[in-house]
């Protein structure tokens, strides 16, 4: 998988290849973790995205329902006579019980149903003569309604579901829908700011392919995708992703602010509250139940036993869940998960993420220096469960580093498992006389990124030795 960004952040023009690990270093403000962002909010944005939109079709219809219904002033007469309605769709209409009737995948079916039975909402001979000429010239609310302006309210009815109805079907392959999930998602990820803040007016592009296969392919303009032709979504070869860059979710309460809101434009009824920020997607898998049955829970330990093994030499307990919380349990420690030391958390996501099914080998895990808060004992363990990770269950890792102690932890490890076919490895460069980066592919000469991290570590030690 190759992933072009041009104009992104302050990414100039660079292709990274991801393709079981890959670790991007360099210094801070080098664009590293944009690279990440980019890919994860390409892969989240379409993943299960039949679901979603299936998902979003639905709230968008049972919301155009209620703005539908509130066209008739005399709503309150029809459900006072609801038993004389024979037909399921006015039924359901006018009580508003949508939800409980209308199921997610039939929502189509439903409004065409009801757009039909609608029009023959008349004072000719109908189930609803009664209804009309008995009931609906009654004063209502301290208004005379008369048959007149009753059908004037029902003409505005059937023009809110016509509409609903164009709205819901008019993108059968979902191309409209993937490119506003992927804007959205891109808006969240980026606070708005996609492109280089520096530059005004100019165009980006971002492009991801499976060999010769085009997964992704999109411009953008104001920091927004701009309609082309063909579709900036064609195909995914990953199930999930997570970006993993804040150890302190484990515990944490699910109930979060989404921080940055999307706000969807009007041509589209796609649902911006599903939109959710990295973290709290993460929150949310990781501090819920594991679902998963006895069966299920067999064949994964079994799977995962040797990376199991090795997080249980850090992290031997399980994760229990109660109506006061979640709780890290080891023998007969019961500790709220909250407070588990800030490493152990690290290593907890994994294990989590790991027992509920969540890493396989449709699985893209975005790490943002991952072992920040992790003493170099546990750098190394981490960095050799990373590259079984690939190695053994087949999933894809993209990650960033500071730490020379991580980064020689990840190639020895590499080595020792013989994945060096399945490892990559880019620094980034500063290009002379401007603020953005391009990025150096340096599997041949690994020798850079040390040299870069020692240079630092020298300076330290010949001012250290000057006071000595």
């Amino acid at each position: 998988m190759n992933v072009h960004l041009k104009n992104i952040g302050i990414i100039s023009d660079s292709t990274i290849e991801i393709n079981g690990l890959t670790v991007i270093t360099g210094h801070n403000n080098s664009g590293k973790t944009t690279v990440g962002k980019v890919i994860y909010s390409l892969v989240d944005a379409v993943s299960e995205i039949e679901n979603k939109a299936a998902n979003d079709k639905y709230s968008y219809v049972l919301e155009q329902l209620k703005n539908a219904n509130r066209e008739f002033s005399c709503r309150a007469v029809m459900k006072r006579n609801i038993e004389k309605i024979e037909n399921d769709c006015i039924r359901i209409f006018f009580m508003e019980d949508y939800a409980q009737n209308i199921g997610k995948y039939d929502v189509e079916t439903f409004l065409k149903d009801l757009i039909k039975e609608m029009q023959i909402f008349s004072i000719g001979e109908n189930p609803y003569k009664k209804i009309i000429e008995e009931d609906i010239s009654k004063t209502l609310f301290g208004e005379e309604i008369d048959i007149e302006e009753f059908l004037h309210e029902k003409d505005k009815c059937l023009e809110v579901l016509r509409v609903t109805m164009d709205e819901i079907t008019k993108d059968p392959e979902l191309i409209n829908y993937a490119r506003q999930s992927i804007n959205g998602t891109l808006s969240v990820e980026f606070a708005g700011q996609i492109q280089p803040v520096a530059l005004k007016n100019i165009f980006s592009s971002i492009e991801m392919l499976d060999g010769k296969k085009k997964c992704f392919s999109m411009e953008l303009f104001d920091n927004e995708i701009i309609k082309a032709e063909e579709p900036v979504y064609n195909w995914m070869p990953y199930k999930n992703t997570y970006f993993i860059d804040n150890p302190f979710i484990v515990g944490d309460s699910i109930f979060a602010r989404r921080f940055t809101r999307y706000t969807a434009t009007k041509d589209s009824y796609i649902d911006e509250n599903h939109i959710y920020n990295h973290e709290l997607k993460l929150k949310l898998i990781v501090n819920r139940p594991t679902k998963k049955n006895v069966f299920e829970t067999g064949i994964i330990e079994e799977k995962y036993k040797e990376i199991k093994a090795k997080i249980d030499a850090i992290l031997p307990g399980e994760f229990v869940y109660t109506s006061e919380g979640q709780y890290y349990v080891n023998e007969d420690v019961h500790l709220k998960a909250s407070n588990l030391a800030t490493g152990s958390k690290m290593f907890s996501i994994i294990k989590l993420l790991l027992a509920k099914g969540e890493i396989t080998e449709k699985t893209l895990l975005v790490l943002d220096e991952p072992e920040a808060h992790l003493h170099p004992k546990w750098q190394n363990l981490f960095a050799e469960i990373m590259v079984l990770l690939v190695k053994e269950v087949g999933c894809h890792i993209l990650l960033t580093t500071h730490s020379p102690n991580f980064m020689l932890a990840l190639e020895a490890n590499m080595r020792k498992y013989e994945a060096q076919d399945i490892c990559n490895f880019y620094q980034t460069k500063h290009i002379e006389e401007s603020a953005f980066v391009d990025y150096k592919c340096v599997n041949e000469s690994l020798e850079d990124i040390y040299e870069d991290f020692v240079t630092y570590l020298s300076d330290m030690k010949m001012l250290r030795d000057s006071y000595l």
